[in-house]
């Protein structure tokens, strides 16, 4: 009998433990929306597509780094030198979709009707 009031007092204090977290005092004013115009969304934007744009030249490096590698390690097997062609093809992708990345700021604040000097800030 114990045993099953401690684990019904458990399950209790765990179903409501969410509860708890998430009460708020009293008098606490609720924070602001994080858009609230259209230079703040051009700059979130600008902001993922600057960490983009180096994630994807990083691995762009990478991916040419590893396919001279394939190149120079394949002894003359085509195996190895088709898997060299197909990296150098990911790599040029990335590079594409990275320059893609930089400019998506611009071609979204154009079609937003955003002016120049908004725009200039990425």
């Amino acid at each position: 009998m114990q045993k099953k009031l401690v684990q019904y007092g458990l399950g209790l204090v765990s179903a409501f433990a969410p509860v708890a977290a998430f009460a708020q005092f009293a008098g606490q004013p609720l924070p602001s929306p994080p858009v609230t115009d259209l230079a703040t969304f051009i700059n979130i934007i600008c902001g993922i597509a600057g960490w983009l744009f180096i994630f994807l030249v990083v691995m762009a490096i990478i991916f040419v780094v590893l396919a001279a590698f394939n190149y120079l390690t394949s002894g003359g097997d085509p195996e190895k030198v088709k898997t060299a062609s197909n990296q150098l093809i990911y790599a040029a992708v990335a590079i594409a979709v990275g320059l893609f990345a930089k400019a998506l700021p611009l071609i979204v604040g154009s079609l937003l009707g955003s002016t120049a000097s908004q725009l200039t800030q990425c």
